[in-house]
């Protein structure tokens, strides 16, 4: 299998396929600071603080190792009170890794990256379920949680992915919108069916 590197396609679309990319990605922190920054856009380290919670000082390290990678890139600056400060932005207005999972070599970095995209699930929805801003029906519900197990044949499949990339184009599009931020994290995984036990 040939190595294949990260690039930003005609569609402002930057596929991660670097593997130390990757592994950068197994960081709750880190993750979260491209996310910011995709919805966001360019950002002080103070204002990218603000948004996540965090004290700048906490921040610089994980936009050193971003910037190292290649993942988030300098975007300018600005001066607030006479003091310049550096912009950073993501390296593409949407960010996908779903190629790199082809390489079965990326698999123990996927599998990093997905338990800390589990902790930082966690992270959201506690911090969402002490939100003023939380509803949790209707059509503006943006509280939820769910697990569901089915068998899906191949149709239902391209159903499901069909409608998981259309959520994604959604959420994409409303980068910089008047809507409250939101978050939305998911994983599918094929499970093992197992043989039936008789009492």
């Amino acid at each position: 299998m040939t190595e294949q590197t990260s690039y930003l396609d005609a569609d402002g679309v930057y596929w991660i396929l670097d593997p130390a990319q990757i592994a950068c990605l197994a960081s709750p922190r880190r993750h979260d600071i491209i996310d910011r920054l995709v919805a966001s856009g360019p950002l002080s380290i103070k204002a990218l603080a603000a948004i996540i919670g965090a004290e700048p000082p906490a921040l610089y390290h994980h936009i050193k190792k971003l910037l190292a990678v290649g993942l988030v890139v300098e975007a300018g600056s600005r001066v607030v009170r006479r003091k310049r400060e550096q912009l950073y932005a993501a390296a593409g207005r949407r960010m996908r890794l779903s190629r790199a999972l082809d390489d079965p070599r990326n698999r123990d970095l996927f599998v990093q990256v997905a338990a800390s995209l589990c902790r930082q699930m966690d992270r959201d929805f506690r911090r969402g379920s002490m939100s003023s801003a939380t509803v949790t029906h209707g059509d503006g519900k943006n509280l939820g949680v769910s697990r569901l197990i089915g068998s899906p044949g191949p149709e239902g499949m391209a159903a499901i992915n069909k409608k998981l990339h259309e959520i994604c184009e959604i959420l994409w599009d409303s980068a910089n919108g008047t809507g409250e931020l939101v978050c939305l994290s998911w994983v599918i995984a094929p499970i093992e069916r197992t043989e039936e036990v008789e009492d």
